[in-house]
């Protein structure tokens, strides 16, 4: 490994997934590890302006970071993953150099 990638790995848990500042111990699919949490409620938008997949479902979007190290497999889109023991469903994952995005949904009726 070059020195710059283990530079990254190293602030990846010292700096970006830091307990001290966002993060904090979560159940993330099984696996309890640091991860920052992002939820932002969605509904049917009437006006248009914004484009949300599940029209006429109100229902939660969740982002999650995490190391990808806290993993045992890369979350796929359609799969259901859980989250502190609720039920969602991957959109979407991308690894964003050793830290994974994860952009769960939702349907909350």
């Amino acid at each position: 490994m070059t020195p710059f990638r283990e530079q990254i790995a190293a602030d990846n848990a010292a700096v970006f997934i830091n307990a001290l500042e966002f993060a904090a111990e979560h159940d993330l699919n099984g696996n309890v590890c640091k991860a920052i949490l992002q939820d932002i409620s969605v509904a049917d938008d009437v006006d248009g302006k914004n484009i949300v997949a599940y029209g006429g479902v109100y229902g939660s979007r969740l982002q999650v970071n995490c190391l990808k190290s806290s993993l045992p497999k890369t979350p796929v889109s359609g799969n259901a993953f859980t989250v502190d023991g609720k039920l969602y469903l991957v959109e979407s994952c991308a690894d964003d150099m050793g830290i994974y995005t994860i952009q769960l949904v939702a349907n909350k009726r």
